[in-house]
């Protein structure tokens, strides 16, 4: 598949070349909310593609259950023989896994794992994996065999990465299950639309349908404490929905209890149809009639084909986490039978995740009644806990948008849907003073955990006269990393007042309360170098203390960003609210504030010409240190904006597409040291490799800088005669 014909302005010819369009298969589309990143410590088994039209629709030989797959037999055997032979197989097999694993976690203590970065998009009937390698990437389009089902979003992220762990050996003579060496557990959440086709209301047929939503390897978690449930279930009778495994086909004779699920069928009922066989991945041999000339060979491949894929059962039956390498495992979403699932009796949008220290793994899914679910995850459970309040409305939603992040000591919040609202929360964590007097002065009935005290520094509610379609919440400095986490204890408080939470209207919060949140911020956020210091005053150590902005984008209006928001909060804009025309002019790119100070609130000019933004992205693709805002829309373009000091965001590459852009990502998936630019439209992918030239150039002229700054901080050298 070569490069689309997307229209080049003259910039983006100088700064991005594409070198590969991934294009769906035919009938088949992405969705908005069905684009992610996964960062994952795993390492990657496929070798290098031979070209970039190859694409992986199920595992090579060797590869994931495929391991399973008997050698070739040069006449058939009897059952016993056949039973012993398979069985050691599946032993052989098991214990290999078993050693890559052990391997694999060891080599993770060791701190020798490199995270990489690679991107999922999601279409009406499966997964599209772009799996990051060393110079390559390679391309899985994994079928997940929906029944009556599509899927409409998906996010995707690991647990219990630390290299700390030590692995625990397992006992070298159990060789019939996996060992519990301590991995990443890979998660995938899938929200998918349920047709029901066969259903009657009134004697006519009801294609209305339902939502679902999937946890794909969530049976490897450990399960949800009592006590857990107890405190924060919504409700005591919730139950996991598990898809029946599909019926097995009676067998004539049965090989061995030993085997579990292996079985065969008597050669006399095969003699005179053969199977389809493969010699690797992608070849299909037709098949044919035997013949009495080589009845002997044909029902020897016939019975290893047919054992082979017999004696494959218990490999495929393996949980997805139960391998040591990535690929094995999404090749194993495809021939998972056993999905933990969750009837949704709302409309879900988009899906995020929450993985905190001390609490199980959280998903979020914005909804169409006015709230953010939350479905905590455990071993075969997905349990609704406490949801974020959106601002408050009884009409139903077509969209809700929402973003949190942890960034330093800072917990920034918003939540927004088409009622024009949106409200923020921003929050830190406190000084070793500040918690020695909040523990202090806590009443005697009641006890806290100081590294989960916080103290809430705004909570802002603004109402636009434009819907707000879109909300992300970042930071401008490169050297900065940050981690999605959500808080429902100031939604529940701060809405109280308006009879929305739960509580009296005297709990509400406000800025300046301490409160007792449910996981520390701690001091994470920095990157090189150590952290923030928690409790810092931007205004007097901005220096320490990291900035953090927030991009709204609306309906037929420009974008703005608001800087600053633990400090300012949103600043009311005249235009936007309770103005007299209420639009942003064309031409506005500074709407208040000053670029180079705290707080003020600026426009992307003319983003709004292109359409409504379906999609943002943050990076610093010029290697200055400084974020560019990367947007999507729906007309297809794509808008790259960089801040110039008193002129605002200056639009400084622009592309169109030939589709809708459903999801934009900088990511290094090819792991050469600089990201490339990957653009998820309606249709298909496509890949933008940045100039080489360009980013070799602006390397090196940062590594002079850097150098000459190491050369005025050091001494000067003093000789001896």
């Amino acid at each position: 598949m070569g490069p689309s014909h997307a229209k080049d302005s003259e910039a983006s010819v100088r700064r991005f070349r594409e070198v590969h369009y991934h294009r769906f298969r035919l009938g088949t589309r992405s969705n908005i909310h069905g684009s992610c990143l996964l960062r994952s410590h795993l390492p990657v088994r496929l070798p290098r593609p031979h070209t970039m039209q190859m694409i992986y629709t199920h595992p090579p030989p060797g590869i994931g259950h495929r391991r399973g797959v008997l050698p070739q037999w040069q006449e058939a055997p009897d059952q016993a023989t056949f039973a012993r032979v398979a069985q050691e197989h599946t032993r052989t097999v098991i214990r290999e896994i078993n050693d890559e694993r052990r391997r694999v976690a060891q080599w993770l203590a060791a701190h020798r794992a490199i995270a990489r970065t690679h991107v999922i998009v999601a279409t009406q009937s499966g997964f599209h994996f772009f799996v990051a390698g060393f110079g390559y990437w390679n391309v899985l389009d994994i079928d997940l065999c929906l029944q009556n089902e599509s899927c409409v979003g998906v996010k995707a992220f690991e647990v219990g990465v630390s290299g700390d762990a030590t692995p625990e050996q397992a006992d070298d003579d159990d060789t019939e299950s996996i060992d519990q060496t301590q991995l990443p557990v890979l998660i995938i959440a899938l929200t998918t639309y349920v047709k029901r086709s066969n259903e009657t209301k009134n004697d006519v047929v009801d294609e209305s349908g339902s939502y679902r939503l999937y946890a794909l390897g969530a049976d490897s978690l450990p399960p949800l404490t009592p006590e857990f449930i107890e405190k924060h279930a919504l409700r005591t009778d919730q139950a996991p929905i598990e898809k029946e495994p599909k019926e097995k086909k009676p067998a004539d004779s049965a090989v061995s209890d030993d085997l579990g699920d292996l079985h065969t069928v008597t050669l006399a009922q095969r003699a005179n149809t053969l199977p389809v066989t493969s010699s690797s991945a992608d070849d299909v041999v037709t098949p044919q009639r035997c013949t009495s000339d080589n009845q002997t060979q044909t029902l020897a491949e016939e019975f290893t084909d047919t054992t082979s894929k017999q004696s494959s059962n218990t490999i495929r039956d393996l949980p997805m986490n139960s391998f040591a390498y990535l690929e094995e495992r999404l090749f194993s979403l495809a021939v998972t039978e056993n999905r933990l699932g969750l009837d949704l009796d709302y409309l879900p949008f988009r899906i995020s995740q929450d993985v905190s220290d001390g609490m199980p793994p959280v998903l979020l899914v914005a909804g169409n009644d006015n709230r953010v679910h939350r479905y905590a995850l455990g071993r075969g459970q997905i349990i609704e806990i406490e949801p974020l309040l959106c601002p408050k409305t009884d009409v139903p939603l077509t969209f809700t948008a929402f973003d949190a992040r942890v960034i330093g000591q800072y917990h920034v919040q918003v939540t927004a849907h088409q009622e024009f609202a949106v409200a923020l929360q921003a929050s830190r964590a406190l000084t070793a003073e500040e918690t020695a007097d909040a523990v202090k002065n806590l009443p005697a009935d009641k006890s806290a955990d100081p590294a989960l005290l916080r103290r809430l520094l705004v909570a802002d509610e603004e109402i636009y006269d434009a819907a707000p379609v879109l909300i992300t919440v970042f930071t401008p400095d490169s050297k900065r990393i940050d981690r999605t986490a959500f808080d429902h204890a100031i939604t529940h408080r701060i809405s109280s007042s308006s009879g929305v939470g739960s509580g009296s209207a005297s709990t509400r919060l406000v800025a300046g309360d301490i409160y007792n949140a449910e996981w520390p911020i701690g001091t994470m956020g920095a990157f090189p170098g150590p952290a923030a210091v928690g409790g810092v005053d931007m205004d007097t150590e901005s220096e320490q203390a990291p900035r953090i902005h927030v991009l709204i984008g609306f309906v037929g209006e420009d974008a703005v960003i608001y800087h600053d928001v633990p400090v300012a909060g949103l600043d009311p804009v005249p235009t936007l609210v309770g103005g007299v025309a209420g639009r942003v002019p064309a031409n506005a790119r500074h709407i208040s504030g000053r670029l180079g100070g705290h707080g003020g609130v600026f426009a992307l000019a003319g983003s709004s010409k292109e359409g409504m933004i379906t999609a943002a992205h943050f990076d610093d693709l010029d290697y200055d240190g400084v974020k560019e805002i990367i947007v999507g829309t729906v007309s297809g373009a794509v808008l790259i904006y960089k801040s110039v000091p008193e002129h605002g965001y200056v639009l400084v590459w622009k592309r169109r597409f030939p589709a809708p852009a459903y999801g934009i990502f900088s990511a290094d998936i090819n792991c050469d040291g600089a990201n490339e630019l990957v653009v998820v439209t309606l249709l298909g992918v496509h890949v933008m490799q940045p100039n080489l030239a360009h980013v070799r150039a602006k390397l090196l002229r940062q590594l002079v800088l850097a150098a000459k700054a190491d050369e005025e901080e050091q001494p000067e050298a003093v000789s001896i005669q």
